[in-house]
């Protein structure tokens, strides 16, 4: 459906079954922007995004990931193809995206997007004040990031309520988006991040100290 969708907006769009065919066409053409499922067979999206940036195949290339239904992981003989967004304001975010240029995003003011020292990831999450979506978005973000070590994230909320355009350097046309900037490639997980899965993969793939793990 959102590869239909994006073709009829006037992209030109490629389509892998699963993480291990995404990784190839990575590995013999150049995207723009990478879209996919986190809930795949075999690997998951996010494996096959860090394993892209690994062998150098997202220069200059955008990256979503977007969520499944909520529950969706425990319903295990059902295949999900419904995403939970608004298809409008898909197209637009992916228009702001496309609209300017990665390289000069992923390249400007390098020092403002990377962490203190010690710091292995930096995630901003752009909510409303007003959404309940929002509000849950930032509350579930808030108890999954105490399992891990604080002192090796960097966070920060930016409510696009008060600040509207504070969502430009990101690209962000709606909420709740929760950004990764680094390390690069960027990501946008979208939704209200109730299963956690998505994110967990996210810190641990970057290195973050599990303090569940370490016990």
């Amino acid at each position: 459906m959102l590869a239909t969708a994006l073709t009829i907006d006037g992209h030109d769009v490629d389509e892998a079954a699963d993480a291990t065919e995404g990784l190839a066409r990575l590995a013999s053409s150049r995207y723009d922007l990478v879209l996919t499922d986190y809930a795949m067979p075999g690997e998951t999206g996010a494996w096959m995004l860090h394993e892209a940036a690994r062998r150098g195949l997202m220069h200059d290339t955008a990256a979503f990931i977007v969520t499944a239904q909520p529950g969706v992981r425990e319903i295990s003989d059902i295949e999900v193809i419904t995403k939970p967004l608004d298809l409008d304001h898909f197209l637009e975010q992916v228009r702001s995206i496309l609209s300017s240029s990665t390289s000069r995003i992923e390249h400007e003011v390098p020092h403002a997007s990377e962490p203190a020292p010690g710091h292995r990831i930096e995630l901003v999450l752009y909510v409303s004040s007003a959404s309940a979506t929002s509000l849950q978005a930032r509350e579930s973000l808030q108890r999954l990031l105490e399992r891990f070590d604080r002192s090796q994230i960097k966070f920060s909320v930016c409510d696009l309520l008060t600040d509207p355009l504070a969502g430009e350097r990101d690209r962000v046309a709606f909420t709740p988006t929760l950004v990764k900037r680094y390390p690069l490639p960027r990501m946008w997980v979208l939704g209200n991040l109730r299963s956690p899965s998505i994110v967990e993969d996210l810190l641990r793939a970057c290195g973050v100290d599990d303090r569940e793990a370490m016990r």
